[in-house]
């Protein structure tokens, strides 16, 4: 059912840089890893696009306990809409804390109104903070993998400061009307 379950080792509890790759989106399965977190302990998530779950972790917290309300608040969000921003953002986290997901991170780097030159820079800084902060922390960073020329030159500086790779089969994603009560 959910690949991102399947994993081998239990990466929110051990510090490291740990690359998830998907060939999807697999918002199924990142809306099922943050909250089986968030029930456990906090968790800080970058969004490196405009997604972040709502309703379905919502719903899938009320499903699992009464205490909604003080799960849902274990949970730090950050949308970073922006090379700039995701620098901003990876440059303001301390380094002991609560586990960290960043999601869809190469996506601010495919911004054509930004030059090459800074984004490749941008992304250097960025890797560069990650390997910092997984140093203390641990770290999970997800990406979809493309065939496009930006993915092809951006990917290589992220893989290459990677502790663990994991390459996540495709998940059927399927859309959810919410249900009238």
């Amino acid at each position: 059912m959910n690949t991102l379950s399947k994993l081998p080792i239990d990466m929110t509890r051990q510090r490291g840089l740990t690359l998830l790759l998907t060939t999807n989106k697999a918002r199924a399965g990142i809306t099922e890893l943050i909250a089986a977190e968030i029930l456990r302990s906090p968790l800080f998530v970058i969004s490196g696009s405009e997604w972040l779950p709502a309703f379905e972790l919502t719903r899938i917290i009320r499903n699992r306990t009464l205490e909604v309300r003080e799960t849902l608040n274990r949970l730090y969000t950050v949308r970073a809409s922006t090379c700039y921003r995701l620098l901003d953002s990876l440059v303001n986290i301390p380094l002991k804390g609560e586990p960290i997901l960043v999601l869809d991170f190469l996506h601010t780097f495919y911004d054509p109104d930004v030059p090459v030159r800074v984004r490749f820079y941008k992304l250097r800084e960025c890797c560069r903070h990650l390997t910092s902060l997984a140093f203390y922390r641990p770290t999970i960073v997800m990406t979809q993998e493309m065939q496009t020329e930006d993915y092809e030159k951006f990917s290589p500086a992220l893989l290459s400061v990677a502790d663990k790779i994991f390459y996540l089969e495709s998940e059927a994603e399927q859309v959810k009307q919410p249900e009238l009560l």
